[in-house]
């Protein structure tokens, strides 16, 4: 999500900044919405958070 090549807590955190309103650029947004249903919510997070503890 971060673009750093690893999915971690960072991610998680911009997900949930997205959400918060705290991260509004385009880009992040954009990426923040993982299972591509057109927003950004606790689903997206639920997705990061399953692939940080399946990593």
């Amino acid at each position: 999500l971060n673009g750093d090549g690893h999915v971690n807590v960072q991610d998680i955190q911009l997900n949930v900044n997205v959400i918060l309103e705290i991260e509004n650029r385009p880009d992040i947004i954009a990426r923040a919405d993982v299972n591509r249903d057109g927003s950004v919510n606790v689903l997206d997070v639920q997705r990061v958070v399953n692939a940080v503890l399946n990593t």
